[in-house]
Parts: structure tokens; sequence; C-alpha cells
């Protein structure tokens, strides 16, 4: 069963591995790292303006941008203050977005204060890097 959820979330992701377009950056929400304790986040707020992306990922402007949007975390393998599957407002992820790379955002959760969890860069794929 995790080989046929691996396999469907891979296949889900095949278009959003391909380059970002010429003076763009891809934005790559969807991917889930439980043990890391990094969740998804559904993008819904770019530079102050609301803004309808496809949940798993999308392209941007190379540049300085301000984004927030909403996470539904799984803390089965995090230790956290509550337990459960559960909605949390997620605070802005400011960052300076290169064109031709892609970037892994996501929630992390992994302190066990909610108050600390955050929209985080956790990885960078692509140009010179």
């Amino acid at each position: 069963m995790k080989s046929l959820k691996l396999a469907i979330t891979l296949l889900m992701l095949l278009p959003l591995v391909s380059f970002a377009e010429d003076g763009k950056a891809k934005i790559v929400t969807g991917t889930v790292r439980a043990a890391q304790c990094i969740s998804s986040v559904h993008i819904n707020n770019i530079d102050g303006r609301e803004v309808y992306v496809q949940a798993l990922g999308f392209d941007i402007d190379a540049g300085e941008h301000v984004m927030t949007g909403r996470a539904i975390i799984d803390t089965t393998f995090c230790k956290a203050v509550r337990s459960g599957s559960q909605r949390y407002k997620v605070q802005p992820l400011e960052a300076n977005f290169e064109a031709g790379k892609t970037y892994y955002v996501g929630y992390d959760h992994s302190s066990s204060y909610a108050k600390e969890w955050k929209l985080v860069i956790w990885k960078v794929e692509g140009g010179d890097s």
C-alpha cells in the first residue's frame, strides 16, 4: 500500500519537476516529509494579494516575495503540544527566489511548541547550487 501511495505521489509531481519558465522560479508545496516534521502547504497569498495556485506547486516571477497559506499537519510522527491532524495559520515566508531554481516549501512543525512552527524552504534545486 505504501509503494502504491508513493507511486501515485510521484506521478502527481512529474509536472512539477519540469524546469520553470525563463525568468521564473518553481515552488513545490505538495511534498510531505512526515518523518522530518514537514507538512505540505497550500499557498493562498503572495505579496499581500490573494492568489489561486495549484495546491502541489506553481511558478513565480524571480525576485523577493512574501507568501503565506494553509497547512494541514499530521503529528503522528512528531511530538507536539496537540496531537492528531490540525489546521494552523501559516506565518509569512519572505525569500528571494532565483529564476531557474526549484524551491521546496513546507510547514516545519518539528518544535514541541506550536507557536514555533513556521513555513520554510527545506530544499533548493537547480541553477548553480
